[in-house]
């Protein structure tokens, strides 16, 4: 069984989803303090598929922590997970959309290239085989995004989902709480 243990120190629960207004001259600043500290939650689940438990430790201070906030904690990040699982499927599927047209588009194209290619070959003059060896360079490349679109980055997408199924499925939040004060 494998456990992963995050521990964040924020001064705010908000910070958990909103990107903090800290500057590294604060002591409060960490190394999730560039983005929202559920980015940093994601990026420390990662791609691992043996991750049987996730420890989200929150560290606040005391003056922030209210009653119930552990509750809804647990509750925010589900509903934060299961949004962003809505938005990676649109995205998965737009992406998908557009991949299938940009294959059908540089099939079409690539054929062109190829057959001036060819007849550019034919004529068997230097100037129209370097030509013809650009023609071919550039058809193989207008194959390379929609490829990538259907197949490579439908592997991103799936691995998304799978960092956010872990978040959602198999966080277990605990609250600390930290004897200092917000403003220092």
């Amino acid at each position: 069984m494998s456990t992963v243990t995050v521990t964040l120190r924020l001064r705010h629960i908000d910070d958990l989803f909103r990107e903090p207004d800290i500057d590294p001259f604060s002591e409060w600043y960490q190394a999730y303090s560039a983005e929202p500290a559920i980015k940093y939650v994601e990026a420390r689940v990662g791609d691992n598929p043996r991750i049987e438990r996730l420890d989200l430790v929150i560290a606040l201070p005391r003056e922030t922590v209210d009653p119930g906030l552990e509750d809804r904690v647990i509750a925010a990040i589900d509903r934060y997970c299961d949004a962003r699982l809505v938005s990676v499927a649109e995205e998965s599927s737009r992406n998908n959309s557009r991949g299938w047209l940009m294959l059908a588009f540089s099939i079409v194209v690539v054929s062109i290239f190829l057959f001036a290619a060819r007849r550019l070959d034919e004529r068997g003059w230097e100037t129209f085989s370097v030509l013809s060896d650009g023609l071919s360079i550039a058809a193989w490349m207008l194959l390379w995004h929609p490829l990538e679109a259907l197949i490579f980055n439908r592997w991103d997408f799936r691995l998304d989902r799978r960092v956010l199924r872990t978040i959602r499925h198999k966080a277990y939040v605990r609250l600390e709480m930290l004897d200092v004060s917000v403003s220092r």
